[in-house]
C-alpha cells in the first residue's frame, strides 16, 4: 500500500494581500514560514520516501518541511499547479467582486460553469491532478509520499476521489493553508482517509479562519481596489466602491530595487486590514517592473522587503523558522 499526504501550500502573497493567484508565482509570507515549520514538526517522526510539489515558489517553499527535514530531493510536477485563472491573474478579489461578480460567485459555487478568458476549466484541472497522482502512486509502490499543491486544485482532486461531482465539490469548503489530506492507494484504488486537517496549526498561525470571505455568500469579498492613475505611471488610487480613499505609488531605483513613494489611507478606512492590500499592490507593481526588493521610509526609519525567488533565501527563512520551533511541543 502507498500512503500519500497531500498538502496545501503555506500562506502566500495571494492569501495575505487578497489577490487572485493561480499560475502567478507568488512567495510565502512571514506567517507562512511559521506554518511550514509547524507542518515540519507534525511530520518529524513520519518516514517519507519521496516529496513532490508543483513548480511554483509557494509550493516549493512549503515542501521544504519534508524535503529539507528528511533529506530528500524535491521532485517538481507542473500538473500539481493551481487552477490557471487567465485574465484574473493577480487581480484583487475586491476588484473581481466589483467588476466580475457573477463569475466570481461561479468560481466559488458553480465550478462546472466558471469560464474566464485564458483560464483552465475546472474539469481540465481535475484531470491533470488525477493523472499526476496516479503517476506518483505508480512510481512509489508501498512507499510514503508527500505532494504539495494548491487550494482549489486539491479541492477538486480530493472531492473527485471521494466520488463527488463538481457541483458537490462546490459545497466542500476551503482548506486552511498547510492543511493535510491523507490517501491510501493499493490495487483496489485510491481512498481518502482524512482530509483538510490543519491541527498542527495553533489559532494564531491560521489564515482562512480569520478571513470573512469564507463565510460570505458566494465567497464575495468587500474591500478596496486599485485604479491606475493615467497621469502618473506606477501610481494607483485606492478605491472603496467609487470613492478614492488612498493611494499607492512605486518607482524603480535600479538594481532590482523599487521605492514606495506614496502609500496612504483615509482615516475612516484604517484599522480594517487594508494595509496589507496596499503593500500587495506595491509588490505587484514592483515585480512587474522586474524588481525583487521594495524600500520606503516608515516612521522616519528605513524599511526594506525582499520578495524574490532566491532559493538560498527561502532555505534560510525556513531554517530560522524551524529553529524557532525546537522547544515547541
Amino acid at each position: 500500500m502507498t500512503t500519500i499526504y497531500l498538502i496545501r501550500h503555506a500562506e502566500a502573497e495571494g492569501n495575505l494581500y487578497r489577490r487572485c493567484h493561480g499560475h502567478y508565482d507568488s512567495t510565502v509570507t512571514d506567517n507562512g514560514y511559521r506554518q511550514i515549520a509547524a507542518l515540519a514538526r507534525r511530520f518529524t517522526r513520519t518516514h517519507f520516501d519521496a516529496v513532490y510539489a508543483s513548480d511554483l515558489t509557494r509550493t516549493k517553499t512549503t515542501a521544504l518541511a519534508i524535503a529539507r527535514v528528511h533529506d530528500l530531493p524535491l521532485r517538481l510536477d507542473p500538473r500539481l499547479r493551481e487552477v490557471g485563472v487567465g485574465a484574473w491573474e493577480d487581480r484583487t478579489w475586491a476588484w473581481l467582486a466589483r467588476f466580475d461578480r457573477e463569475r466570481l460567485v461561479a468560481f466559488n459555487t458553480d465550478a462546472a460553469r466558471w469560464r474566464v478568458d485564458g483560464a483552465e476549466t475546472m474539469a481540465d484541472v481535475r484531470e491533470r491532478m488525477l493523472a499526476a497522482l496516479r503517476d506518483v502512486v505508480a512510481a512509489h509502490p508501498n512507499a510514503t509520499v508527500a505532494a504539495v499543491s494548491h487550494g482549489m486544485a486539491l479541492r477538486l482532486l480530493v472531492g473527485t476521489l471521494q466520488g463527488l461531482t463538481l457541483a458537490e465539490i462546490d459545497r466542500t469548503g476551503h482548506a486552511e493553508n498547510t492543511a493535510v489530506t491523507k490517501l491510501e492507494a493499493d490495487e483496489r484504488g485510491i481512498r481518502v482517509v482524512c482530509r483538510d486537517d490543519a491541527s498542527h496549526l495553533p489559532d494564531a498561525l491560521t489564515t482562512l479562519r480569520k478571513q470573512a470571505w469564507t463565510r460570505n455568500a458566494g465567497g464575495v469579498e468587500a474591500g478596496v481596489w486599485f485604479a491606475p492613475d493615467a497621469s502618473a505611471a506606477g501610481r494607483f488610487d485606492v478605491m472603496r466602491e467609487d470613492e478614492r480613499v488612498g493611494a499607492v505609488a512605486v518607482k524603480p531605483l535600479g538594481g532590482g530595487v523599487a521605492e514606495i513613494t506614496e502609500l496612504w489611507l483615509d482615516e475612516s478606512e484604517r484599522g480594517k486590514g487594508y494595509g496589507a492590500r496596499l503593500l500587495g499592490q506595491a509588490v505587484s507593481r514592483a515585480r512587474a517592473l522586474g524588481c525583487d526588493t521594495l524600500r520606503s521610509v516608515r516612521g522616519g526609519k528605513p524599511w526594506e522587503r525582499y520578495f524574490g525567488y532566491d532559493e538560498g533565501y527561502r532555505i534560510a527563512r525556513f531554517d530560522a523558522a524551524w529553529e524557532a520551533t525546537k522547544n515547541d511541543g
